[in-house]
């Protein structure tokens, strides 16, 4: 029998709150010009609602750019570095990093707010985790998630759409909630949902994301904020999980940089409920 991932984060609901979660967004660079000029970002938004322009662009991505997960991050790891490697390339793909990273930089370009988050799993040996973007619904004062790797965003019964913590929080109490329509991977259809449900399950274990959100900010490591259960030591296990994938894959330059920093990083672990309040830090 396999983990009882809906138990594990049922006995880990606690959160750690040693700081406040201070992100800042930054929604004026060149590159955002260079995105609108090259991609036509804006008009592929449309003049919407903040919500319907989010998933305009989500559905761009998943539509776009072919998912790949052994892609090993060596490109420069922003919106048009990884655009003029993948775009409507179906020979190449990136890994949903890569695809979070392009989306929530072509939601910044909009003037949308919105970050790349780090779905972790607890066990130092797991290979494996998962990224997605969220973006701030003006309309609906909320923080929701879309994943571009499966062009989908999560609603509950009702039809709201949830974030990460709200998935995490119904994972914890049986409650169910149901992905978007237009679910797919790679343009095919997701018929195990089961499956998927137990792979967000794992990687809800913690969650991180950068301090500042803005264009080129993943092109290195650092800057890296934490939402983890109480009694959690994050630093531990991901230079357990470094050692881990090292030992299976093999040396390399992404694995060398990441132990570096992990190695240095003095964990800041933030209040996941302000992290899920409405934005106030913009750098225009």
């Amino acid at each position: 029998m396999g983990m009882d991932y809906p138990a594990l984060l049922g006995e880990n609901q606690s959160f750690r709150s040693d700081y406040p979660a201070e992100i800042k967004y930054v929604f004026s660079c060149k590159e955002y010009e260079s995105l609108e000029k090259e991609y036509g970002i804006r008009e592929t938004a449309g003049k919407g609602s903040t919500f319907l322009q989010a998933v305009n662009l989500l559905e761009w991505v998943n539509k776009n750019i072919r998912h790949k997960g052994n892609y090993d991050n060596s490109d420069p790891q922003d919106a048009l570095h990884l655009l003029t490697l993948a775009y409507k390339k179906h020979n190449t793909g990136i890994n949903c990093l890569s695809m979070s990273i392009i989306l929530s930089e072509c939601l910044l370009a909009s003037g949308i707010y919105a970050r790349v988050v780090y779905m972790m799993p607890k066990a130092a040996d797991d290979g494996d985790n998962h990224v997605v973007a969220e973006a701030f619904i003006a309309e609906w004062n909320k923080w929701i998630m879309l994943d571009p790797t499966y062009g989908s965003y999560c609603c509950d019964s009702s039809g709201e759409v949830l974030n990460l913590y709200e998935i995490r929080k119904r994972i914890i109490n049986d409650e169910e909630y149901f992905f978007s329509d237009k679910l797919n991977y790679n343009g095919e259809t997701v018929s195990d949902l089961a499956d998927l449900k137990e792979y967000y399950a794992k990687n809800l274990f913690f969650l991180r994301s950068k301090a500042r959100q803005g264009y080129g900010m993943h092109r290195e490591y650092g800057d890296m904020v934490e939402m983890a259960p109480i009694n959690f030591d994050v630093h531990e296990r991901m230079l357990l999980n470094l050692q881990y994938r090292i030992h299976e894959y093999g040396e390399c330059d992404l694995f060398t940089d990441w132990m570096s920093y992990e190695s240095q990083l003095d964990n800041r672990y933030v209040d996941i409920e302000s992290f899920y309040e409405p934005p106030c830090d913009r750098e225009n």
